[in-house]
């Protein structure tokens, strides 16, 4: 009886500590976007890209932005398979977050040469001039940012977050994110913006229950992709 005693009093402290909840809120403090109709752009050949059409909706900037609880400690997410698509003229999407050791592809869907490439500390790499219907991929190893680029198109621009966390994500339109049972202590939160940059503030998960947690951004940049 004692030895099942002591078993269900452990039981019972593992169930007690399932980790806290954290709720997050982005908020944007200036206003960024500005509508701008970007110029044709041309390949090797002297095909030209489609011109770009000019937006008719406002850009959620929540869209352009990844936010991570950074958890040196936590055992890291499984890398993933991804694709960047070239297509008119643009990749597609421009903003991902993946775990690191991820590959992501990089088909060419456009009737032109395209040359992706990126001068990032993070990992830089350079995939060549290919045409239409092939494809490169990258292996990303270490976590940070890998901006992403076009030999050939000045305009075409990308970034890929890398990250070693588990907790990781875009927000949702109105700014807010949520993570569940995380392992209580004390955390970074990071909020990365293709403008903006890197902001962060500090957290401390509670064993049990939930923290909110509420970051400023401020935005003052306009006119850039």
């Amino acid at each position: 009886m004692g030895i099942q005693r002591c078993a269900a009093i452990l039981a019972m402290a593992a169930l007690e500590v399932v980790g806290g909840d954290l709720n997050g809120r982005l908020i944007i403090t200036k206003q960024l976007s500005r509508k701008t109709v970007a110029t044709a752009v041309y390949n090797l050949r002297g095909a030209a890209l489609p011109a770009a059409t000019p937006a008719t909706e406002p850009v959620n900037e929540f869209d352009r932005m990844v936010v991570i609880l950074d958890a040196k400690s936590a055992v890291p997410p499984e890398p993933q398979k991804l694709v960047m698509e070239q297509r008119n003229g643009r990749f597609d999407p421009d903003l991902m977050v993946v775990s690191t050791g991820s590959t992501v592809e990089f088909p060419n869907a456009d009737p032109i040469f395209h040359n992706v490439f990126s001068l990032s500390s993070t990992q830089s790499f350079d995939l060549g001039f290919y045409p239409k219907g092939q494809t490169r991929t990258v292996k990303l190893n270490r976590s940070g940012i890998v901006q992403v680029y076009c030999h050939i198109h000045a305009n075409m621009y990308a970034a890929i977050v890398v990250t070693s966390s588990p907790w990781y994500g875009k927000p949702s339109a109105d700014g807010s994110f949520s993570w569940s049972r995380i392992p209580p202590g004390h955390y970074r939160v990071l909020a990365w913006h293709k403008v903006a940059g890197m902001h962060q503030t500090t957290v401390d998960i509670p064993a049990n229950g939930a923290v909110d947690v509420t970051m400023r951004i401020p935005i003052d940049v306009g006119g850039r992709p």
